[in-house]
């Protein structure tokens, strides 16, 4: 990576992120800010409601039918962050949703955590729920130890009626991607399809990117899929290459003949922290966070991004930080950083799905004790602009 040595150098000495590599695409390029700043939205050490209270998500915000701005970035117990705006963010310690840490996998019902939201009126919400089933914590579920080789990951729905104060789901759980198998106590790898990104609208429909790690038949990568009424999970449609054409099948009830895979976007390597609508160039910004990637010098991982169009084709990514991610494997790390999420508090979008030329980049700054993480995490953020080419 350009000025990749630079950089490491000065993560070495300071143990901190910022320096942007500015890169050109699609006629703009994205940095830090002049003078930019980490700063603390939520501190785990002062704002904590459990000792697992922590957030383990990207963050998710709408303004609310009182004007308020309600968001998520939560653990498996989710609970909003409610301020008058982005900037103003404070932790409540109700629960607004929680799964039943059910040991029957056909309930996608272990550990849930709401991972995107809609909302056209700020009270009437709709969520994709990431619902993670964990063999290894249910006795005779997974011959293996390891929580990696007995997770199995299934994206759910759900709604509230009060502004996300409060989320509740049908029975049995409506799927909006799931893969062509049961959870399997023999599988060894965590299966299914995981973290969808934020909900947008586009040409009156709504579309999130849904990361799969693949198999039987299904490739990894991240798919694309869209609603055409987003009140009714069973209209979600994978991309199948061409066309949404692809209902979730549940591998638990329906007939897995039926299963068909989705296709992966190309650029898109994994998870997608957030799209957002980059209201100058209309173009999407899609954000990830990496881990390390010696081919390019990058020993901790970065933030990178890709641009698109159409939400189906995607640009080569591009870096815009390198820091410690969650994936370091240096022990001189003092903090890594994950769940990266492009958010403008003065987007007009009541969902958060626009911004200007200067928006924030949402994190999680992850403490790291004896190389390992713990629960100590806090919500960080650090303002980016948006630079027009020759300018």
């Amino acid at each position: 990576m350009r000025g990749a040595r630079a950089l490491q150098a000065a993560l070495s000495a300071a143990c901190l992120l910022l320096l942007a590599l500015p890169a050109v695409a699609q006629g703009y390029r994205l940095e830090l800010a002049p003078g930019a700043q980490e700063e603390t939205v939520v501190s785990w050490a002062r704002e904590r409601c459990e000792e697992w209270d922590l957030p383990d998500a990207p963050l998710r915000a709408f303004r609310d039918d009182k004007g308020e701005v309600v968001a998520f970035a939560s653990h498996y117990r989710s609970r909003p962050l409610i301020g008058r705006d982005l900037t103003s963010l404070r932790k409540s310690c109700a629960v607004s949703f929680q799964a039943k840490n059910s040991a029957d996998p056909s309930q996608f019902s272990d550990k849930s955590w709401i991972a995107a939201t809609w909302t056209d009126d700020g009270r009437h919400v709709q969520a994709l729920i990431h619902a993670e089933y964990h063999a290894d914590k249910h006795p005779g579920a997974c011959r293996f130890k390891e929580a990696m080789s007995c997770w199995y990951n299934v994206v759910t729905a759900a709604r509230s009626d009060d502004g996300g104060h409060s989320f509740r789901t049908d029975e049995p759980r409506p799927l909006v991607a799931a893969p062509p198998y049961k959870q399997d106590v023999g599988q060894g790898r965590h299966r299914g399809f995981f973290n969808p990104s934020n909900i947008v609208q586009q040409d009156g429909a709504w579309y999130s990117l849904i990361a799969t790690t693949g198999g039987e038949g299904q490739k990894n990568g991240v798919c694309l899929f869209r609603s055409t009424d987003l009140k009714d999970p069973t209209t979600w449609r994978a991309f199948d290459g061409q066309d949404f054409t692809i209902p979730a099948v549940d591998p638990y009830r329906d007939d897995l003949s039926q299963a068909r895979p989705c296709q992966p976007l190309k650029h898109l390597p994994t998870t997608v922290g957030s799209v957002t609508r980059h209201e100058a160039s209309g173009q999407w910004l899609a954000i990830f966070h990496l881990g390390p990637d010696p081919r390019q010098g990058i020993v901790g991982g970065r933030v990178a991004y890709s641009w698109s169009k159409d939400l189906v084709t995607w640009s080569p990514l591009q870096t815009l930080i390198t820091h410690p991610t969650m994936w370091s494997k240096d022990c001189s790390d003092r903090e890594r950083y994950g769940y990266g999420a492009i958010a403008d508090p003065a987007s007009p979008s009541r969902n958060f799905e626009t911004t200007g030329d200067q928006p924030y980049l949402f994190m999680t700054r992850m403490h790291v004790a004896g190389c390992k993480l713990g629960p100590d995490r806090d919500l960080v953020r650090l303002k980016l602009r948006f630079v027009k080419e020759g300018s």
